[in-house]
């Protein structure tokens, strides 16, 4: 009787085990798929702004290539700001000082100051 007893209860727990772990399955499956799912909608989405995003830049595109052309930028120009067309250009003569814009380079009486000062922009000075 003994021995028969721990046979059913051996069996029934052997039963109960077996049903925890396809239980644990179920759940780690349904866990695994709902993931994937909703990875699936994000990666639906990241393509849904890559399309739109896709579709302005052909837009803008478009825009931009219709604003550079020379014949745009002329009839804007004169129907929106007034402008009129230059018959005659007049040019001004510009006179250039004799006197020099850059610093002129200083004599040193150190022999190293040379080779410093040309490393200076190393050092941020």
């Amino acid at each position: 009787m003994r021995k028969d007893k721990n046979n059913k209860l051996r069996v029934t727990l052997k039963f109960v085990l077996g049903l925890g772990v396809v239980i644990f399955l179920v759940i780690g499956l349904g866990v695994l798929r709902f993931h994937a799912a909703r990875l699936a909608y994000y990666l639906e989405s990241v393509n849904q702004s890559i399309q739109k995003y896709s579709e302005e830049e052909v837009q803008l595109r478009q825009e931009l290539s219709a604003l550079v052309a020379p014949i745009k930028i002329y009839s804007y120009c004169k129907e929106s700001l007034g402008m009129q067309k230059v018959v005659r250009a007049e040019t001004l003569p510009i006179r250039l000082k004799t006197s020099t814009y850059t610093a002129s380079k200083q004599d040193t009486t150190s022999g190293f100051q040379g080779w410093r000062s040309s490393l200076a922009w190393l050092l941020g000075r």
